[in-house]
Parts: structure tokens; sequence; C-alpha cells
């Protein structure tokens, strides 16, 4: 089969649209921060089924830098689930999107063997445009959601700065299994906190629980799949193809989720964020493919 890393990652993206979906239709009911849950717990069964299955292979001795790695990918998902619940799902794919030029400046400043030229500092600051095009105040969409939107473009980027350094010394499903468990941990204690606080300026990290009924079952364990599909997916795709020709493709999920938006009601983006979107997108697959090109 020719081009599996690009299939692969077209199945990624169109895991993680449906996904966003289906979450997004849920948060009319469940809290973000319980979606934040039901999506990790369904992914550590498997990992630790694998585990049992297929003992980890490691070295270790970082597991300081881990422990943090769960944490940032753990804001990053609350950040994404509160996100799906509040705007649009276009908007927040291209957040995510984003996440590329964060590496990019993270990367500049902390590691010593990465520097930008002039033209990749440049797709830098189109990026930037583009999130302030998408950012521009909107009476529709509250600056809070934004800022959660720009936190999950963040800490996305520094997770994957922390896994560049971890996997030299743990196995993939250990870095994995840190993130899933220190979400699973994390949204537990959100919603046990949600039993005393109800205060809605906390709803981006604290809900309270509610008790899925007949088919609800079914879609928070869908989602769950999902989310381990746009993980497995991704590591086919990185394993067949390039990263910078996988980052490039990994795009097509702002497609996605503008169709599945639309279907659920979401408004078409407006000019100005349709500028936005593409400046992200070229800026994005412009860095990809520079990084990839040393």
């Amino acid at each position: 089969m020719k081009n599996k890393g690009v299939q692969y990652m077209l199945m990624s993206s169109l895991c993680f649209a449906i996904m966003s979906a289906i979450a997004k239709v849920l948060g009319k009911v469940f809290p973000s921060v319980e979606l934040v849950f039901f999506r990790n717990i369904v992914g550590l069964i498997f990992i630790i089924s694998s585990i049992v299955k297929r003992p980890l292979q490691q070295v270790g001795g970082r597991f300081g830098l881990l422990t943090l790695r769960g944490i940032m990918g753990t804001i990053s998902l609350y950040t994404l689930f509160y996100c799906i619940t509040h705007i649009g799902l276009a908007q927040t794919s291209t957040y995510g999107q984003a996440f590329p030029i964060f590496l990019a400046i993270f990367s500049y400043f902390l590691t010593k063997d990465e520097r930008l030229n002039r033209k990749q500092w440049a797709a830098v600051g189109m990026g930037f445009v583009g999130i302030l095009l998408i950012f521009k105040p909107d009476v529709r969409i509250p600056i809070q959601h934004h800022l959660a939107g720009l936190n999950y473009a963040i800490f996305t980027a520094l997770s994957f700065l922390s896994i560049r350094e971890l996997k030299r010394y743990y196995d993939t499903r250990s870095v994995v299994m840190s993130f899933m468990l220190t979400g699973v941990v994390a949204s537990i204690v959100s919603m046990i906190l949600g039993e005393w606080i109800t205060d809605h300026r906390w709803d981006f990290m604290i809900g309270k629980f509610v008790m899925p009924q007949g088919m609800q079952w079914f879609w928070v364990l869908l989602m769950g799949l999902l989310a381990m599909g746009v993980q497995i997916f991704n590591t086919l795709a990185l394993g067949a193809e390039k990263a910078g020709i996988v980052g490039v493709v990994s795009y097509s999920s702002i497609v996605f989720a503008m169709i599945l938006g639309t279907i659920l009601g979401d408004k078409l983006p407006d000019t100005i964020t349709i500028l936005g979107i593409v400046c992200i997108i070229i800026s994005g697959i412009y860095i990809s493919i520079k990084k990839e090109s040393k």
C-alpha cells in the first residue's frame, strides 16, 4: 500500500474530529473534566493490558520529567475538552494545530541544537498573526475561551518537547501511561471538588460528576476508543512516513472538524477567522518541512 503514512495520518485526523464531535454533544450533559476522565480511563485500560502482555523495556531515571509530562499533557487535555464544549470545532482544532509554532520557539530557547533562520522566524510570525486573527474580540466567544485554546497549543508543544527527551529513557507506553494516569487522577480530584464548588468561573477545571445513562455509556466508550485510535494511527504514520509530511497531513483535522462542526450547528468561521486558519496552516507546514529537511 503506497503512502501508508499519509493514510494513517488521515485516519488519525478523522478519529480526532469524530472524537471531538462526540465530546461536543456529550458536553451538553457532562462537564468537560468528566469527559477528560472517560477519555483517559479507556486508554489507560488498554495501556495496562499491553504492559501485562509485553513488559516495559526501558532505562528510566527521569521520573521527574515523566511526571511533568503527565501534568502538561493533562492540562493540554483539560483545555482541549473545555474548548470543544465552548467554541467551534474548527477553531479548537486550529488552536491545537498551532503547536508547531510554539514548539519551534521553545526548541530554540530550551535546546542548544535547534536554531531558526530568518524564513523560519517569518513563518513563526505568520503563525502568530493567524492566532491573533482567530483571537480577535468576538462577542460570540468570551476571551477566556480563546485563552483556553491558546493554552491548549502551548501545553501541547511543551508535551511534545518533553517526549523527545523521555523517549531516550522510557518505553513509549510509559510516557503515554504517565499522561493518562495523571489525567485520570486529576479529573477524579476535579469532580470531587465539584461536589462543593459550583462557581462557573472554575468550570475549566472543576465539574460535578454526572452518571451516564443508557446509550451515553456507548458514546463515552466510543470517545475513549477514538482517542486511542488517534494515538495508534499517529504512531503508525510516524513509523511509515517522514515527520514533516505527517505534520502537513495532520492539518486535515481542521477540515474534518469544520465539516462536523457545521453539521452539529457551529457557525462557519468568518473571513478573518478563515484567514487566520490559513496563516497557521501555512506557518505550521513550513516549519514542519524545514525542520524535517535538516
